[in-house]
């Protein structure tokens, strides 16, 4: 299964946001409600000049080291941007409680 792009292409966009199939498959089983704040928060990564220093985004340490989080209430979006490309290929969306095992 190819990556899903999550959001419309606009001009506007600094980033370039890219789910890959794990993800898509995690986001198709949240509820609407979550989908929308999922999509929501995507968006401002996505108009964002630097996604990175977002607030609610960290950088991971120990074996997910290079891959950074972004925090949206229960739920994590993890994610490894590629900065020559200007992408975030978002690989998983995950309760928290199961985000760092």
């Amino acid at each position: 299964m190819k990556s899903k792009r999550l959001l419309s292409e606009r001009s506007c966009m600094s980033w370039t946001i890219e789910l890959k199939p794990s993800a898509v498959k995690s986001y198709g089983k949240l509820g609407k409600v979550e989908k929308r704040r999922v999509r929501e928060r995507l968006m401002q990564l996505e108009q964002s000049d630097d996604p990175l220093h977002h607030t609610d985004v960290k950088a991971l340490v120990g074996p997910l080291k290079g891959d950074y989080r972004l925090r949206i209430g229960g739920w994590r979006i993890l994610f490894t941007p590629n900065l020559t490309q200007k992408m975030i290929h978002v690989y998983a969306i995950i309760p928290r409680g199961d985000a760092y095992k």
